[in-house]
């Protein structure tokens, strides 16, 4: 009488592998076919999206001047044009920043003491704060927010 017990038990676990094996392969081929569409997927919207940036190309001062999936790059050479490439995510006045791309705004401005800080348009002082005080008009760029000229010495 123990032995039926112990026979429908192994009945039981020896059932239930091939179960597990079938549902193991059966995840692992939709795994596979999902990463084989999601690599198709990301291939042509990366393709896409280049595409659209290389089209786009507006002249721009700031992230706002660009479409929402792009952000506005700088060089010496060619000046600011809208590209493709994340937006930072840098404060006016607050955040340190090595160039315009870790910047909210694409702008990134020398404050006191030779430190870079990520800088933004302004209408007046009161739209400035901490490190880049004070609103003024710069030619080619706008009404932005700069450092203290005192402060600098």
């Amino acid at each position: 009488m123990r032995i039926l017990p112990l026979l429908l038990l192994l009945a039981a676990c020896s059932g239930s592998d091939p179960e597990d094996t079938s549902t193991t392969d059966d995840t692992d081929v939709s795994d596979t076919e999902d990463s084989d569409t999601n690599d198709t997927e990301d291939s042509d919207t990366e393709d896409t999206n280049v595409e659209e940036c290389v089209s786009e190309a507006d002249v721009c001062s700031f992230n706002s001047d660009c479409p929402t999936d792009e952000r506005c790059g700088c060089d010496e050479t060619t000046g600011c044009f809208c590209e493709c490439g994340e937006r930072g995510t840098g404060v006016n006045g607050v955040d340190t920043c090595a160039d315009g791309n870790d910047c909210a705004s694409s702008l990134c401005v020398e404050g006191p003491g030779g430190t870079y800080y990520c800088s933004d348009e302004c209408a007046d002082d009161d739209g400035c704060t901490g490190a880049l005080p004070i609103c003024s008009d710069i030619a080619f760029v706008g009404k932005i927010c700069i450092r203290d000229p005192e402060s600098a010495r």
